[in-house]
């Protein structure tokens, strides 16, 4: 019996549904408030040029005043100018807030559709009984996890535009009145975006964080051949060459922040983007999402050596030995060491795996 993915996919679509709106309307505003102040600056200046010749028909009392007044009308202007202008801005730089949120969104929803037609099309074809079982409780906690993921850039999206609408009510003239709070969608205001969850178990499919690029030190500190030295001083081996230069690959990247769908190795990475771009150093090209990671031989939890990938459905971790794995976690982390576990915000584990075996 084929799984209908449709229930599953909802509680996605669902938190992207958040984001839905009139962007066009807002790109049209962004073009109108910057014509406005272009003309409200214009106005300004003639105004300017035009007392300035009216004044000298003007003396005494009379002069002074017409003076003080045309420069509180020339300054009137060229505030309204300014913040038409800072508007505008603000408004353009929302639109494209939401519209990227919205394509990370769109991005979960079919990164999740083709991971859990996959394994639905696994378990169509398999003849063990338990295979449609196991496969729904899987999807299922994909499910969850996208959805966390979805609503996660919705409320991190949302953050943002209070942010820039913030920013906006600083710069508003004392003669204008002030933008009124961000409301939700259901209110008639802008709704809005987020943030990223723990996998891609991954993003925008491979964007790269905004902020500046960072510095690391030499991968080699991390030991050289099979030898791998722990950031606290202890040392293990790695069961071949291959998976030791994975591990002090993403030894090398700590701190390094999480950014959903990441692949920048000085910017930001999620989980998978981690362990991919590490692999990729020791020149194993591995799939890109965590669900995706499962190649290699997959080994006991017991037998577990470092380079090992430990995966859940929806996140990824790499083993680096005595009992410590290292992992890009969540949006507003980094890349970090953490001790070994087998559970992950109730996601299901799919097991423990070595591509470089």
């Amino acid at each position: 019996m084929a799984i209908d993915l449709a229930p599953y996919e909802a509680p996605i679509k669902e938190a992207a549904d958040k984001l839905e709106g009139d962007t066009g309307a807002a790109d049209k505003a962004q073009a109108d408030l910057t014509s406005l102040s272009q003309s409200l600056a214009d106005y300004g200046s003639r105004h300017q040029t035009e007392a300035g010749s009216l004044q000298g028909n003007w003396v005494g009392d009379r002069g002074d005043l017409f003076g003080v007044k045309a420069k509180e009308h020339t300054q009137a202007l060229d505030d309204a100018a300014t913040w038409a202008s800072k508007t505008a801005q603000t408004v353009g730089d929302a639109t494209s807030l939401v519209k990227d949120a919205q394509q990370q969104c769109q991005a979960l929803v079919t990164e999740f559709d083709a991971d859990a037609r996959t394994l639905a099309n696994a378990a169509a074809s398999s003849t063990d009984p338990g295979a449609e079982m196991q496969a729904r409780a899987v999807i299922a906690g994909m499910s969850a996890k996208y959805a966390k993921e979805a609503a996660d850039i919705v409320n991190a999206a949302k953050a943002r535009l209070q942010d820039l609408m913030t920013s906006m009510n600083s710069t508003v003239p004392a003669s204008a009145p002030p933008a009124g709070p961000l409301g939700s969608r259901t209110s008639g205001s802008g709704g809005g975006g987020g943030g990223g969850g723990g996998g891609y178990s991954g993003g925008t499919g491979g964007a790269a964080s905004s902020g500046p690029a960072m510095t690391f030190p030499p991968s080699d500190q991390y030991g050289s051949g099979t030898q791998i030295k722990l950031p606290g001083g202890q040392t293990v081996n790695a069961p071949n060459e291959r998976a030791a230069i994975a591990v002090r690959a993403a030894l090398s990247r700590l701190g390094l922040p999480y950014v959903w769908g990441g692949t920048d190795p000085n910017r930001g990475m999620d989980c998978s983007g981690l362990t991919q771009w590490s692999y990729g150093q020791a020149g194993l090209k591995i799939p890109r999402t965590a669900a995706t990671q499962t190649i290699g031989q997959k080994v006991d939890i017991n037998d577990i050596q470092p380079g090992d990938l430990v995966i859940w459905s929806g996140h990824v971790a790499m083993y680096i030995g005595n009992g410590q794995m290292v992992e890009e976690p969540h949006t507003g982390d980094v890349c970090h060491v953490v001790p070994l576990r087998t559970s992950n915000a109730g996601e299901p584990l799919l097991g423990v795996f070595r591509p470089s075996a």
